[in-house]
């Protein structure tokens, strides 16, 4: 604790400030308490209250506070200075209504342990909000100068400008050079031909100090603003700037605080200028504010009815500024359903002046962590963050600009211009098109079309059931196509649990022939003459009757062409071979090698005992001499290998096979194929050299799920369904931005109205189905879209599917809710798949659930270093080391619901930060 010094009058009047909430919190009996420079005065309701006062200022001051006979006095520490404390007996007023202030030396005391507030403080009034006429406020604001808060605003105006132009629209603007002190806007306005004729100054001036009505003040300036117009397509600009000449900030008697010193007028300023914007009928005004603490800015950057962007860096001063402003800023943060009702606004933070070496540094996600956990907490589900923060990149041209034509040419191709125009795009919305399918009032069942979604999800969310018939064209599936167009596949397709490998296993199958594998991908007819047959050989143990019918005709397929010369093939037979050879303790790699050889030698008809060494030419010369061209493909290697992670055996016999296609590859005019689905730590288990060598060969046909297939596989399975008017075919020649657009008659924009403070839906289910690394499954995206559809029919009226159905076919809350059942059968499936998981999952069940914390240290947990290193495999936990280089362990909120984990006090920030990182600054 910092110890007490009082060297002044002031110190003690700033501890009695801190004690009281700037005097909202008096103790009881005490009327007011007012310090001066020469005595504390204190009202006291009766006599009786004077101890329990004195007992207050002892508690407050400690041996500061002294009692010599009839005199009570505070000592100070400089020289032997004392105040001297009066006991006055008054009467209580009515009013104890204390009101604050948007002063930084008022808001500064109203104390709240450290912690952001999550309700205004009732000695805090918010103010009204803007009537509906009123134009938009958007101020920008920085602790510090030259982190370029000036640039920012002008990169939003043009943004908003240009916004206007696409979409025809003619709009008006007022800028306002609201700083005093270095009034950077007002020199580069200066180059213009038409100069204005009234300033920042006047206006203060006048409207403040003037004996007319605000009215008749607001239309002279009106009219004066009116003069110097700026024109830009249908738009209009007009600039109001600091000063008309330099010399008048010499002299500035009126500021903006002037205008908010009364207690009715304490949100004045704030009015002000929304009036002023509407006697020249703006549609925005845009306000540059002096940096650092000052009075001049705090009236405005305390209006929660403004849009306000708090420009930083990442060096110490900035962040550490930025995060005292944002602290006092949750003072006046209003409810949060004011925000997302659009009356209100929260702060947005932009980061400015980055290098790709400055957002790996550990100060970038500290300063990150900061800026998130000195703002007001958001009441929603985690990935739901208040504050807002943004990116933009240092530019070396953007050092030295002259005039608002230069920033605007230099600004064009920049990060600061891309964001500023996905925030104009959310200010200026594109009118929305109503799509035909979304249900409407008179159809027989407005759910229809949802029914149809849970069917589809249905079939696809398990590749074992062989239900779902048709192939979602991922870029694997696109680069294997390509690159084996003319000659066979011989390749290992490394992924994780759920992520498509059986899938893609069992729609291969169901094609039967190579050539329509690339007519389905590629889109090319031209079947060769020569056909390529696909033999299923290795499957899952898991699979449903219909699947494995689909694989059984497909090798019936083969034994067919072959003239019947093939023999008949028992997959069970085949597993038997499999478990006989694992009881073979001494066989090492080739011993293997040679097992898996043989067998595809007895699968075209050869004796594998008739001779001791085979190889892949032997094999080969068969096929040629039949005519025959075979894929051969491999999956559910993790069910009979169950123990690969341990077991040295099982470890050669992956490793054996993973090797052949490379094996393969030595064969010139190759009749014979390999493709091989494994799940990715199995190769990680088995290949303990040169791994990444393996995964890089092979890294064109990983299944791996980024944002972009995410949303592709939703869009598809929407075109299974027949809804949202998704079609199958556009996926190739779509844009990400179009995508986007076409989703949003699934799921809408935004988790709430398009214009709220919710996330961005996609950005939400992608930033809730992936873990720390940023990986995702396939299954867990068909499984929470069944989830989310399920919720909306069997609860439609509890997920107001009819107020949502106009604009989207699932309701927020309905996506919200999907993620706590899909998360329990994500675990429900690992506990199953890894006996290690389970094991542990076993453990926690002895655990108190106040244990069962997010982060944890290795201390709360007996965690074994193999139980860890699997858990951190799967992405269950996430180590990270904070400032004290302590290992800290989070979790995925894909697993945290399902394992009943709960976030620790002041662990949503780092949480909402680690995924950032994980995912990048355009999803969360």
């Amino acid at each position: 604790m910092k110890a007490m010094r009082l060297l002044t009058w002031l110190d003690v009047r700033r501890v009695i400030r801190r004690e009281t909430n700037y005097g909202s919190h008096l103790p009881k009996g005490i009327v007011r308490i007012n310090s001066f420079s020469d005595a504390i005065e204190i009202g006291i309701s009766s006599e009786d209250y004077r101890d329990k006062a004195k007992q207050a200022l002892k508690k407050w001051f400690g041996d500061w506070y002294q009692q010599e006979e009839e005199e009570n006095f505070i000592q100070l520490d400089l020289g032997e200075g004392i105040l001297p404390v009066e006991f006055i007996h008054e009467e209580e007023s009515g009013d104890t209504d204390i009101r604050i202030r948007p002063f930084w030396e008022e808001v500064a005391y109203l104390q709240n342990n450290g912690e952001p507030e999550t309700e205004v403080p009732k000695n805090l009034h918010i103010p009204e909000a803007y009537p509906s006429t009123s134009p938009q406020l958007v101020a920008f604001y920085s602790f510090k100068g030259g982190v370029g808060r000036t640039l920012h605003l002008a990169a939003h105006l043009f943004a908003l400008l240009e916004r206007a132009r696409e979409l025809n629209q003619a709009k008006t603007f007022l800028v306002v050079d609201a700083d005093l002190e270095a009034p950077g806007l007002t020199y580069w306005n200066r180059s213009e031909k038409q100069q204005p004729t009234v300033s920042f100054i006047n206006f203060l001036e006048a409207y403040h100090a003037s004996s007319l009505e605000p009215e008749p003040v607001l239309s002279f300036l009106a009219k004066e603003l009116r003069k110097s117009p700026k024109r830009d397509g249908k738009s209009t600009i007009y600039f109001l700037p600091a000063c008309l000449d330099d010399s008048e900030l010499l002299d500035t008697p009126i500021l903006p605080e002037h205008l908010v010193r009364t207690i009715d007028g304490a949100w004045e300023f704030g009015n002000a200028l929304s009036q002023l914007g509407q006697a020249v009928d703006a549609d925005y005004v845009l306000i540059d504010l002096r940096s650092g603490l000052s009075e001049i800015s705090s009236p405005i950057i305390f209006d929660p009815r403004i849009q306000r962007f708090i420009v930083t860096t990442i060096n110490d001063q900035s962040v550490n500024g930025s995060s005292l402003v944002l602290q006092q800023l949750s003072h006046t943060a209003p409810p949060e359903t004011e925000v997302d009702s659009e009356n209100y606004y929260d702060p947005l933070v932009l980061i400015t002046l980055l290098t790709p070496e400055l957002k790996s540094l550990p100060a970038f996600d500290e300063a990150l962590s900061s800026f998130q956990a000195a703002y007001v907490q958001s009441q929603g589900d985690i990935y739901q963050t208040r504050l807002k923060i943004k990116e933009t990149d240092f530019t070396q041209e953007l050092l030295y600009l002259n005039n608002w034509e230069d920033a605007r040419s230099k600004l064009s191709p920049t990060s600061v211009m891309k964001v500023a125009k996905e925030w104009a795009e959310s200010q200026l919305i594109k009118p929305k098109e109503q799509h035909l399918d979304l249900p409407t009032t008179q159809d027989s069942d407005p759910l229809a079309a949802v029914r149809r979604l849970r069917d589809v999800c249905q079939q696809y969310e398990y590749a074992e059931s062989g239900q779902g018939e048709d192939l979602l064209v991922t870029e694997p599936l696109k680069n294997l196509a390509t690159t084996f167009r003319d000659e066979l596949p011989r390749i290992v397709s490394i992924g994780s649990k759920g992520s498509g490998k059986t899938f893609n296993y069992i729609q291969l199958s169901r094609l039967k022939y190579w050539h329509k594998f690339i007519q389905r991908v590629l889109g090319e007819t031209n079947e060769s003459e020569e056909k390529t047959y696909i033999f299923p050989m290795l499957q899952s143990l898991n699979l449903r009757d219909n699947a494995i019918k689909i694989i059984q005709e497909a090798r019936n397929e083969v034994i067919s062409a072959s003239g019947n010369s093939f023999p008949e093939f028992s997959h069970s037979e085949y597993n038997d071979k499999i478990e006989s050879a694992l009881a073979n303790q001494n066989w090492g790699k080739q011993e293997w090698t040679q097992f898996w050889i043989k067998e595809i030698a007895r699968t075209v008809g050869l004796d594998p005992e008739s001779k001791d060494y085979w190889s892949f030419n032997d094999i080969n010369n068969v096929l040629k001499q039949k005519s025959l061209r075979v894929i051969f493909l491999f999956d559910g290697l993790e069910d009979i290998f169950a123990d690969t992670s341990s077991n040295p055996i099982q470890q050669a016999a992956i490793e054996s096979l993973i090797r052949l296609p490379a094996r393969l590859s030595e064969i010139r005019k190759n009749n014979l194929g390999l493709i091989i689905f494994i799940r990715r730590d199995f190769v990680r288990y088995a290949i303990t050299q040169n791994l990444s060598q393996l995964e890089n060969l092979y890294g064109s046909y990983d299944l791996y799920w980024d944002a972009d297939s995410f949303m592709n596989l939703v869009f598809w399975v929407c075109s299974q369904a027949k809804v949202i008017d998704a079609d199958e075919s556009e996926l190739d020649s779509m844009t990400r931005e179009h995508l986007i657009e076409k989703l949003e008659n699934l799921w809408g924009k935004k988790l709430g109205s398009d214009k709220s403070n919710e996330a961005y839906t996609p950005n939400w289910v992608f930033a809730a189905l992936t873990d720390f690394k940023g990986r995702l499954q396939a299954r867990d995206i068909v499984r929470f879209l069944y989830h989310a559809v399920d919720e909306t029919i069997e609860n439609a009226k509890e997920v107001q599917f009819e107020k949502w159905s106009t604009s989207r076919l699932l309701p927020p809350q309905a996506i919200r809710r999907a993620l706590e059942p899909c998360s329990k059968k994500k675990v429900k499936e690992a506990k199953e798949e890894y006996p290690a998981f389970r094991t542990w999952v076993d453990t926690l069940q002895s655990k108190d659930p106040k244990e069962m914390r997010i982060p944890f240290t290795l201390d709360n947990f007996d965690i074994e270093p193999s139980t860890l290193s699997m858990l951190e495999e799967i992405g269950v936990v996430y180590e990270d080391r904070a400032r004290d280089d302590t290992p800290r362990y989070y979790m995925p909120e894909i697993f945290r619901a399902g394992l009943d984990f709960t976030l620790d006090k002041g662990a949503r920030p780092r949480v909402v930060v680690l995924k950032r990182k994980a995912l990048g600054s355009g999803i969360i």
